[in-house]
């Protein structure tokens, strides 16, 4: 997912300076993914700035996704506020923040 992600993120970057773009991406049966269209008239861009494009995207994305698991992790923000109000925020420091950042580390 986060591979077809890449290429379409990509794909529209590299020519959404051409008006009309209509980009179709789409995984393969062997998982690999592709552009089926770039829509009437677009010059589409060389395999190599694509790839490279691609490449630079999905490190974006594999970098970011930490950030996503611990939002998804935490609990929403008046569970949190009632915490603090309650516990202080050494405690819900060391209780409820320190847990999801050791689940979900930032990458080095």
């Amino acid at each position: 997912m986060d591979e077809l992600q890449a290429l379409t993120e990509a794909a529209t970057e590299l020519v959404s300076s051409q008006s009309g773009y209509a980009i179709k991406c789409q995984q393969k049966d062997d998982g690999s993914v592709e552009v089926v269209e770039w829509g009437d008239g677009i010059t589409p861009p060389s395999d190599s700035d694509l790839a490279a494009k691609k490449a630079e995207k999905l490190t974006a994305i594999t970098n970011n996704k930490y950030q996503i698991s611990r939002a998804d992790e935490y609990p929403d923000w008046g569970t949190q506020l009632d915490y603090i109000y309650h516990n202080g925020l050494d405690k819900w420091k060391t209780d409820i923040v320190d847990p999801v950042k050791t689940k979900y580390p930032k990458p080095s």
